[in-house]
Formats: C-alpha cells, structure tokens, sequence
C-alpha cells in the first residue's frame, strides 16, 4: 500500500483550455457514446494536510450538437438532464487521498439535476511543477461510474431482440489541469 502524501499548497484554478469533462454510456449494446461539456471550471484549495475540491459543468456546454432534436431532448428534456430546471452539475469534496505512487482517490458529493449522491472517483495526480512559462500546475485525473437513475435519468427502450436501447451505468472522467494562484 502507497504512503498518504501531500504535494499541493494553496489555491489551484481549472486551466479549462487543457482540462476535459466528460461521459460514456453504452449505446444499443454496440458502441459507447461519449460526450464532453465545454463549459467547466474547478478549484483546488490545500491548507496543511487537508485538501478540497470543487467544480461545475454547464449543463448547456454538451458536446452533443446534431440531430437538433436529439441534442435538445437530452440537454432539456425531463428523461435527461433537464437544464433549463438543473443547469448544472456540481461536486464537492469530502475527502481527497493521494498516494506516494502517484495514485488518488476523491471522495464526495456529485449534484445532478438537483439530486445530490455520494461517489468516489478514482485515478492519479500529477503533484506541481513549473511550466516553461514560471507557472506552476498540476494535473489530477479522475474516473467513476455510477447508475444514472440515482439522478433520475430513467428513460429506456427495450431492443428487439432483448436488452436495453441505453446502458444504465455511466462512466465519468475527468482530466484537470491546475494553475496554482496564490
């Protein structure tokens, strides 16, 4: 097992040019259909030992733009996201654990549709370093999956020839990249 470490100090904005958002969900059980929402922003605060991670994607920032009709039943419809009600999704940390190898685990509360679940992500950090350019940033990586109708999202087709039109467990990764500002 990896000893517990503590590499950050300070504040860390979201660098949104070079971090992703997004979700996978199995699609008639032949592909996986992915998204990603523009729209971000995040923040990382390290006081002593104790580390605290929040961010937020604009529901309305979804990668998905055609078919019209698809893309504004999944962004505003009441089987999916529901924005014009939920227009974001939110997390906040209760615990985030790094490892001496490289590897965390961030605990906390994911708001979807104004549905509030405790998850747990998974994944690795990058600790600070100096870019060309004097700034120091930091990565962290995150993945986890979780049952979409825990927020609500029950819509389903049966297939013809059994199964289901949409997978129930979608998986979230998200690829931060900080920029300390204290």
């Amino acid at each position: 097992m990896a000893t517990a470490v503590q590499p950050f100090a300070g504040t860390y904005e979201l660098d949104r040019t070079h971090s992703t958002f997004q979700f996978a969900i199995r699609h008639v059980a032949v592909s996986t259909f992915r998204a990603s929402f523009d729209d971000i922003d995040a923040r990382l605060v390290a006081v002593g030992d104790a580390i605290e991670l929040e961010g937020r994607a604009l529901v309305e920032s979804v990668s998905i733009a055609e078919p019209p009709e698809f893309r504004e039943h999944v962004v505003r419809g009441t089987d999916f996201f529901e924005a014009d009600a939920h227009p974001l999704i939110t997390f906040r940390s209760t615990s985030v654990e790094l490892s001496g190898d490289g590897t965390a685990t961030v605990s906390g509360e994911l708001a979807i549709r104004g549905v509030s679940h405790a998850v747990s992500a998974d994944g690795t950090y990058q600790p600070p370093t100096v870019d060309p350019f004097g700034t120091q940033r930091a990565g962290l990586e995150l993945r986890v999956t979780v049952d979409r109708r825990d927020w609500g999202m029950t819509w389903q087709a049966p297939l013809p020839d059994g199964g289901d039109a949409l997978g129930w467990d979608v998986e979230i990764t998200a690829s931060l990249e900080f920029v300390r500002k204290d």
